[in-house]
C-alpha cells in the first residue's frame, strides 16, 4: 500500500512509520544491513567484551534517538503532526503509538545482528534473554530521548545537535568506555541510566563478569524506560501543538 494511503488516514499515524520502514525493498535492504555491517566484525572478532558492548550498545542508542527526533520533525516541517492533532484521537495515544512502535521496528533492525553476536559469543540463556530485553529497553528510551528533542526544535540539524548534547554524558555514565565501576553519586547516577543494564548484559554476552544481576538487567531497564515513556506521553499536546 502506498504511503500516501496511509497518511490519508489520520487516526493511524504510526502506520505510516511502518510504511516508511518496509515500503522500499532498497531502503529496507540498507536499513538491515547497516547494524549487521557495524556489528558483525565486533562479534566475530576477539576485542575486550568492555568495546565489543559498546558498539553494540551505542548502535542501538543512535538508531533509536537519531531515528525517531529526525522523523518527527521532518513531519513537523510537513505539517502532518498538525493534522494529526485535529483528529479526536487523544495526543497522548499518538505519541505512546509513536514510541512502541518506532522502538519495534529499531528493534526489528537490529536482531539479526544482535541475533549474529549471541550464534558467535555463545552465552548462559539468562543472559542473552537480559541482553536482549535490556536492548529493547535502551531502544525504547532512546526513542523517548529523540520524541523529547522534538518537543523543542523543528530542526533535523538541531535533533542531532540536542542528541549529542544529551547522550554523551549519558554514554559515559553508563560506562561504554570508561567509569567502568563507579562510585557514590556516579553510581547512584548510573543505576537510573537505562543503557548502563544493556552495557552490562552485553559485557556478560561477550564473555566479561556484569556488574549487574540477570533480574536487575530484565526489570530496572523495562521499569526507567517505561517511566521515560510516560514523561514524555505527557508532553503530547506541545509536541502536537502549532509551530510559530
Amino acid at each position: 500500500m502506498k504511503i500516501s494511503r496511509w497518511l490519508q488516514r489520520l487516526d493511524a499515524y504510526w502506520k505510516k512509520d511502518v510504511a516508511l520502514f518496509f515500503g522500499k525493498r532498497f531502503a529496507l535492504v540498507i536499513k538491515m544491513v547497516y547494524p549487521m555491517a557495524l556489528i558483525a566484525p565486533v562479534a566475530a572478532s576477539d576485542i575486550p567484551a568492555q568495546y565489543a558492548a559498546a558498539v553494540v550498545g551505542i548502535v542501538a542508542i543512535m538508531a533509536g534517538t537519531f531515528g525517531a527526533g529526525e522523523s518527527l520533525t521532518a513531519d513537523l516541517n510537513d505539517g502532518i503532526l498538525l493534522r494529526i492533532a485535529l483528529t479526536p484521537i487523544s495526543p497522548r495515544r499518538i505519541v505512546f503509538e509513536i514510541l512502541a512502535v518506532n522502538a519495534a521496528l529499531d528493534f526489528v533492525q537490529l536482531l539479526p545482528a544482535l541475533l549474529l553476536v549471541y550464534v558467535l559469543n555463545p552465552a548462559p540463556l539468562v543472559w542473552v534473554l537480559a541482553a536482549t530485553v535490556a536492548v529493547f529497553a535502551t531502544l525504547l528510551a532512546a526513542n523517548c530521548i529523540g520524541v523529547f528533542i522534538a518537543n523543542f526544535t523543528s530542526s533535523p540539524a538541531d535533533v542531532l545537535l540536542y542528541a549529542t548534547a544529551i547522550l554523551v554524558p549519558l554514554i559515559y555514565l553508563s560506562g561504554f568506555f570508561r567509569n567502568q565501576n563507579p562510585t557514590g553519586v556516579l553510581a547512584t547516577v548510573r543505576d537510573l541510566v537505562p543503557f548502563a543494564y544493556a552495557n552490562d548484559a552485553l559485557k556478560a554476552v561477550f564473555g566479561e563478569a556484569a556488574r549487574a544481576t540477570p533480574l536487575e538487567v530484565l526489570v530496572y531497564p523495562t521499569l526507567i524506560a517505561a517511566l521515560m515513556a510516560l514523561g514524555v506521553c505527557l508532553t503530547a499536546p506541545r509536541l502536537l501543538s502549532p509551530r510559530l
